[in-house]
């Protein structure tokens, strides 16, 4: 699948879609074209989230990322019942359309996260979010 359609995948299942934490960020696609295989490493993400080496990385399993928005309490708010679904196919699309699909946390206090995964061309893609958590 080329860049185009993939992002345009990636678009359509995020749209409207606000990730829910101290503040409300929206999933933005993201895209990164490889020369090599190289390998996804904490050095790789820094750069690719524009930060500086040696920053700490914190991986997490992309279902347990999303369980609050896929699965929430049934006492959550409508807005967050109503999105289950929605979060669910975002999900979805994105195992269907990458591979070793990973969250990477770059820790801050507004914690940049990265979900990506590998194309099958070897490009890096996912989305791009911002989660606040004190």
């Amino acid at each position: 699948m080329d860049k185009a359609l993939l992002q345009q995948e990636l678009e359509k299942a995020a749209e409207g879609l606000l990730f829910m934490s101290e503040t409300d960020a929206p999933l933005q696609f993201y895209y990164h074209e490889t020369a090599t295989a190289e390998p996804v490493d904490e050095e790789l993400i820094a750069t690719l989230a524009g930060k500086t080496a040696g920053k700490e990385v914190v991986t997490e399993d992309l279902t347990h990322f999303f369980r609050n928005m896929t699965n929430p309490h049934p006492d959550a708010g409508e807005e967050m019942l109503a999105n289950a679904g929605k979060f669910q196919k975002l999900v979805a699309t994105l195992q269907e359309h990458l591979t070793e699909v990973t969250v990477y946390k770059i820790q801050e206090q507004a914690t940049k996260v990265l979900i990506l995964g590998k194309t099958a061309s070897g490009a890096i893609a996912g989305y791009e979010t911002l989660v606040v958590e004190t």
